[in-house]
Order: C-alpha cells, then sequence, then structure tokens
C-alpha cells in the first residue's frame, strides 16, 4: 500500500503529459500546400469524408496544430464537408500571420517566347478520382471518356516556378491561391479551344482551367486561348504516340518509368525520356501512377515540335520508379 500513492502520481503525471502533448494549439497564417495530400477529419481515425485532398500550390487558412512539434495542422478548406481538416505537416509550409500582411512583390511581366523552359504536367485522370470521387469530373466518368485511356493536361508552367501570376489582378489571385476558383474570371476561349478542353481537361469540370491560367498561363507569351491550344497540341503528340500505348495496354497494370521513358525515346528521339519525371499515389496499398511532368523549352508559340523542345530541356530525375495504370472507377 505504501507505493499507491506515488504511483497514482507517477500515472496522473504521465496522463497529464500525454494530453498536453497532444493539445491543439491555435494557430494564425496560412498553410502552403506543396503537394496532393488527404485532407483528414479525424487524425485517429483517419476519416476523410468526401476524399477531398489538398492542391498543390494552394493556400489554406490555418487554425491549429496538433502539438508543439507538430506533426498536423487543422485547416480551413471552404468546399470540404465540414471544412475543418487536419492535413500532414510534411505536405506544405506554415506562412506565418505576418507574412501574409506584407503586400506581394511585383509580378512579373510577361517573359519573351524565345527559349523558355517549360513543365508539362499530364494527369492521369482515373488514378486522381480514386481520391475525389464527388468532384464533378469524377462523379460522371466511364471507361467509354476520353480521360479514361488517355493523359488529361493539368497544365503548362513557365519555369523557374517563381514565375506565377504575371500581371493578374490581386482578388483574382486571391482566390486562386484560396482555392476559390469558381470566383476567377472565365477565360476568353474559341469555340474549339473550349471542345477540346472539355475532353482534354476534365477538370476544367471543376474550374482548373480558370486556376491554371491565373497562376500560370498568365505568364505565358500569348493569350488564355493560345496558352490552352498550344498545351493541346503537344500533349496530342503524346496521346497519339506509342506513350499512350504503354498506358491503354497496361489499364489495371503496373507499368514501370523506365518503359515510360523508353516510349517517349521512341516516340521522340534518343534521350527524351531523361525529361520525363513519374508522380505516383498510395490507395489502400496501391500505388498508382498519377502524373507526368515533362522538361521543355523552346518557343512553343511559334509551333516547335515537342521531340526537339523536350531534347532542348534538362534532364530530370525518373521519380517514381513504377505504378499501376489506375482502371475508372473505385478499385
Amino acid at each position: 500500500m505504501r507505493f499507491a500513492a506515488p504511483l497514482a502520481v507517477a500515472g496522473f503525471a504521465l496522463l497529464t503529459a500525454v494530453l498536453t502533448a497532444h493539445a491543439d494549439e491555435p494557430m494564425e497564417g496560412r498553410f502552403l500546400a506543396s503537394r496532393s495530400c488527404q485532407a483528414l477529419l479525424s487524425i485517429r481515425k483517419d476519416t476523410n469524408p468526401g476524399q477531398v485532398i489538398t492542391g498543390p500550390g494552394v493556400s489554406y487558412q490555418l487554425l491549429a496544430r496538433n502539438q508543439k512539434q507538430a506533426t498536423y495542422y487543422r485547416v480551413e478548406i471552404p468546399d470540404a464537408n465540414p471544412p475543418e481538416r487536419w492535413v500532414a505537416a510534411e505536405c506544405g509550409k506554415v506562412v506565418p500571420a505576418a507574412a501574409t500582411k506584407v503586400a506581394p512583390p511585383p509580378a512579373p511581366t510577361k517573359p519573351k517566347a524565345t527559349d523558355l523552359p517549360y513543365v508539362l504536367a499530364l494527369s492521369w485522370q482515373p488514378a486522381f478520382c480514386e481520391a475525389s470521387q464527388k468532384r464533378p469530373e469524377c462523379r460522371w466518368q466511364t471507361g467509354n471518356r476520353y480521360d479514361a485511356n488517355y493523359l488529361s493536361l493539368h497544365g503548362l508552367w513557365p519555369q523557374p516556378s517563381s514565375i506565377e501570376y504575371c500581371n493578374v489582378p490581386g482578388a483574382a489571385r486571391a482566390a486562386a491561391e484560396g482555392g476559390r476558383w469558381k470566383d476567377i474570371p472565365p477565360l476568353d476561349l474559341s469555340l474549339a479551344t473550349r471542345a477540346d478542353l472539355e475532353t482534354m481537361m476534365p477538370s476544367s469540370r471543376s474550374m482548373l482551367d480558370r486556376h491554371e491560367w491565373a497562376k500560370h498561363g498568365s505568364c505565358y507569351p500569348g493569350s488564355a486561348d493560345a496558352y490552352f491550344s498550344d498545351s493541346f497540341r503537344l500533349m496530342k503528340e503524346i496521346n497519339t504516340s506509342p506513350v499512350a500505348d504503354i498506358f491503354m495496354r497496361n489499364i489495371g497494370r503496373t507499368v514501370t518509368t523506365a518503359n515510360i521513358r523508353a516510349a517517349f525515346d521512341q516516340a521522340f528521339g534518343a534521350g527524351a525520356g531523361n525529361r520525363v519525371r513519374v508522380a505516383c499515389r498510395d490507395d489502400g496499398g496501391r500505388r498508382l501512377i498519377a502524373e507526368l511532368s515533362i522538361g521543355l523549352k523552346g518557343d512553343i508559340p511559334a509551333g516547335t515540335s515537342l521531340s526537339d523542345l523536350m531534347l532542348a530541356a534538362r534532364p530530370t530525375d525518373p521519380g517514381c520508379p513504377a505504378g499501376i495504370v489506375d482502371p475508372v472507377g473505385p478499385q
């Protein structure tokens, strides 16, 4: 009996330490996402109603951290239900409140067209929709739709990445950075370009086209119509090449990055594959191919071929070594 009191005190101290270590600590500022990650309602239960994910380059209102050395941050995602979610600390960085109140640096002006580096980002839409099944572009995806069998446009990004939001009004930039893409003004596109947008950029149903134009296309040496029509021209070269065959022949199977790079070499010349990086995402124990990032350099508006643009770019690391080409629908 003489040991009961010390043990009780020790137990209480341990419980207090545990509760203190995991108490939410309110924070101010923004959380700037660097990649797509699950936005959890409960860390302990690992729940994510609506399968909400963060958008790379999008900032969110910061509410709290789960402990002093944060492993998760609680943020507000306006379109989520409920909107307050936990995001892993490794998925982005904190921008302190003081920094958010400082006037942003002057927006860069449009660079000249000649000899620019770019990244052409193409998504495998079924893999994206595994984690975003309630988004409009995912709810009606079928095996007969273009994006079930071909790569889709994510964006065309002038490099370096610091070149963004060129001459974009403050309200439109705030809407783009805050994930309020419907508040970005509609784009002036021709009927032909808009038809391609509906087919080859399915996430335009969620206004991704407005976000991509505001952040990246505004720094492209041309109009919004030229930005998207040039992007689709390059994408069509890939989707009518042996690269497309690799994806279509292996839906539901694992494909290696080495094989994808070899297909680019076959289609666009020896060494083209070294300009391709493959990104994957984990889905319930499966590793899915999510996106291809393709390095380019040159005068795209002048109609330079994809082969010449790729071979003029710097090589990149291969990224994910292999992944599954996900079929349409929840797996």
